[in-house]
């Protein structure tokens, strides 16, 4: 599903943040959230302020959230009763939602949520961790504390300190919502290295991304012309078959029959690299090392978005990362094509464009290889066909019958 972009207002008066709320009204945003700890005037105004943004902003959505400096907010908004302006904009009913931290009074909340269940404005529970990414389990925990309180959104962001922190926020997101498919969450990883879980999120489950349209309000946050940008490729709808799978199971073979008999164009996504690189495979590894080829693997994906659907026969490698997978299946099907050890090796023994089989042609360490990338594939996988001692023909006939 397509995540909404929400961006913040983040003005310090009243006039600025109304220009404000003008100027995002025209943007391809789906919300937009009035930070009030950045406003500088009376305590009075602020319901009057929701109900000119509301009306200013159409049918975008609005968030009104006063953040604590301890929460990462201003120190201006400690100006402000934090529990009577919940209660003061679920009571009044006009903007779509009002944010609460999760941790800061759940009996309170609790008790909001249940006397204003029958207000249009909902509440979304968040938590923040400005220094660190904790646990699995511990940011599954406050999301579904969110959800037992009885906000209508759960949300948690955290800061990384290493890119693996960025995945543990990514598998995070994904168990809760396989555990709780009907509750939306909101999940982002902070920071520079945070962006990919802002532009990527949705894959796992996020249903808003935090993007901006001027001032940011959070660390890491991305240009929402930028998130449009992306996610016009990812949700594109357009259904490509993606051909996955171990070298030489035949993908590029059976990627050519498959537009012989489909009619769809074909790609192949190492040829297109070499293409953009001008270079070889085995070039960009010597030079670059396989960490720069799988980034450049997981780029060229967004590409897909753009373009009309294709036969896409992928590298043997494309499926070991966790975010191809995602944008591949979020594309259209993903076909595992498999074959035994030994059919392997007949097939690239000659081959001199075989990277990682330089010094290893052999079946054992094939067969080695192919074990350690099972799981991925097997996770990967939307459809899964045998190649051994099969006519090419048959195999795309039945590609092309499980993928209708």
């Amino acid at each position: 599903m397509r995540p909404k972009i929400c961006v913040p207002i983040v003005a310090m008066l009243r006039d600025a943040i109304t220009e404000e709320a003008k100027k995002v009204a025209a943007l391809p945003v789906e919300m937009v959230e009035w930070r009030v700890d950045f406003y500088a005037g009376y305590e009075q105004e602020l319901l009057s302020i929701v109900e000119e943004l509301k009306k200013l902003l159409g049918k975008k959505e609005l968030v009104v959230t006063l953040r604590t400096e301890h929460e990462g907010g201003e120190p201006n908004g400690s100006r402000f009763p934090y529990f009577a302006l919940i209660e003061n904009v679920l009571s009044q009913g006009i903007a779509d939602y009002v944010d609460v931290e999760v941790d800061r009074d759940s009996t309170k909340t609790k008790e909001l949520s249940a006397k204003y269940a029958d207000s249009k404005t909902k509440l979304i529970g968040s938590y923040h961790d400005f220094e660190k990414t904790p646990s699995v389990d511990f940011i599954v925990e406050k999301l579904t504390k969110a959800k037992e309180i009885g906000c209508a959104i759960g949300k948690l962001a955290c800061m990384p300190q290493e890119k693996e922190d960025v995945e543990i926020l990514l598998q995070a997101t994904e168990e809760m919502k396989k555990a709780n498919p009907d509750y939306p969450i909101i999940t982002m990883s902070m920071g520079s290295m945070g962006e990919r879980s802002r532009l990527y999120g949705g894959l796992y489950g996020s249903e808003v991304s935090f993007g901006t349209a001027g001032e940011a309000s959070a660390p890491g946050q991305v240009p929402c012309e930028k998130m449009v940008e992306i996610f016009d490729k990812i949700y594109s709808g357009k259904r490509h078959i993606a051909l996955i799978g171990f070298m030489g199971v035949g993908k590029s073979t059976i990627s050519r029959q498959l537009q012989k008999i489909s009619g769809k164009p074909e790609i192949d996504t190492d040829q297109w690299i070499v293409k953009q690189e001008g270079r070889s495979i085995p070039d960009i590894f010597a030079a670059e090392g396989e960490e720069y080829f799988r980034m450049v693997e997981t780029a060229m994906i967004d590409e897909l978005g753009t373009m009309e659907p294709a036969i896409v026969s992928c590298g043997g490698g494309m499926a070991i990362r966790d975010i191809n997978v995602k944008k591949l299946q979020a594309l259209g099907e993903v076909v595992l094509l498999t074959a035994e050890p030994e059919t392997i090796y007949e097939r690239v023994k000659d081959s001199t464009n075989r990277p990682l089989l330089n010094g290893n042609m052999n079946v054992e360490y094939i067969s080695e290889l192919m074990e350690k990338r099972r799981p991925f594939y097997e996770k990967a996988a939307t459809v899964k066909v045998a190649t051994d001692g099969r006519e090419i023909s048959d195999i795309a006939k039945e590609i092309l019958e499980k993928c209708q």
